[in-house]
């Protein structure tokens, strides 16, 4: 992420342990991939994913490093043991880019086709970058944790009925050095489903420490949004912070084309880009709550078959100045 300033003992104990090592000393053949979760929403298993992405080895899966493919391998087995259709017929889910640095980075990208002929065309994207910064920054929070909402919810949509738009997942590469991946995406040609069809971002970015604050923000639900009115009529026990916006993330780069976005964070003040970013601290309990209210919001909308763009039309201001 771009801002300023109990379940998985031996996953979470093995990344502890890991930790003694440098990441020249850590292999990441050597950190066991988990395996696909029986069910989606499972603490366990979203903190294993967790500990796996923010493993030493993968020293904060920067572009263009093993980590890096190490991340990507494992997003795009995933997908596929979920049955995710590839993006533009591919197999491997990747959609391939270069940095500014001109390091070999990706996009990991996989979809459900909508079943309304009215609105199937439109797109539900939901994302979640999975680069860090490496160095000993491992970014456990930022942002495994919102990899770890997006496999959840990928596997939820991919269990249940297929909504009416069509849902895609999306794991962006190189959020870090200025939303490189999600630039990539929306600037694609040629592909399918084609990315001008997105009507709605759901992005999550650093979910796993809801303990801090006791607040999840859900920045850019502000009032005349569809995500507004959804999430403020929410039966969750979490306490959601509505009516402000970011642009420090990914879903930023929608916004700049006039796509509303709703952007779920919670504050990490103490590790925000420091080397304590690590899935021992994260809020396994929570994370659920959190990955299971942003399931809820994108089934909403992506069964919904009203204009949901029609108040950024009207001029509702979600990007900022």
């Amino acid at each position: 992420m771009n801002l300023p300033s109990a379940a998985v003992p031996v996953a979470i104990s093995m990344a502890i342990l890991l930790g003694a090592c440098t990441p020249e000393e850590a292999q990441v053949e050597d950190v066991p991939v988990p395996e696909t979760p029986s069910v989606p929403f499972d603490q366990s298993s979203m903190e294993a994913d967790i500990a796996y992405l923010a493993d030493p080895a993968l020293d904060g899966r920067v572009p263009g490093t093993e980590g890096d493919y190490a991340a990507r391998d494992m997003i795009a087995e995933r997908f596929a043991a979920l049955g995710l259709e590839g993006h533009n017929g591919a197999e491997d889910y990747e959609q391939p880019f270069t940095t500014y640095d001109n390091d070999d980075a990706a996009n990991l990208i996989g979809y459900i086709a909508g079943t309304d002929p009215e609105v199937a065309s439109d797109i539900i994207l939901v994302s979640a970058h999975y680069d860090h910064l490496g160095n000993g920054k491992l970014g456990a929070n930022d942002n495994a944790s919102g990899v770890s909402g997006l496999l959840s919810i990928a596997q939820a949509f991919a269990e249940g009925e297929p909504p009416a738009r069509t849902m895609m997942f999306a794991a962006f590469g190189a959020e870090e050095s200025g939303f490189e991946g999600a630039y990539a995406f929306i600037e694609a040609s040629g592909t399918a489903p084609n990315p001008a069809r997105v009507v709605y971002n759901v992005n999550m970015d650093m979910i796993g420490s809801y303990d801090e604050e006791g607040i999840v923000y859900a920045l850019g639900a502000v009032e005349g949004t569809a995500a507004h009115d959804l999430l403020a009529a929410a039966d969750t026990d979490l306490e959601v912070g509505l009516e402000d916006i970011s642009d420090q993330s990914d879903n930023v780069v929608f916004c700049e084309v006039g796509v509303p976005y709703v952007f779920f964070w919670t504050s990490d003040h103490p590790c925000y880009h420091k080397k304590c970013d690590t899935a021992d601290r994260i809020d396994g309990a929570r994370l659920v709550d959190i990955a299971e209210l942003v399931f809820d919001l994108a089934d909403t909308l992506g069964r919904s078959t009203e204009d949901l763009a029609g108040a950024v039309k009207k001029g509702v201001n979600v990007c900022g100045e």
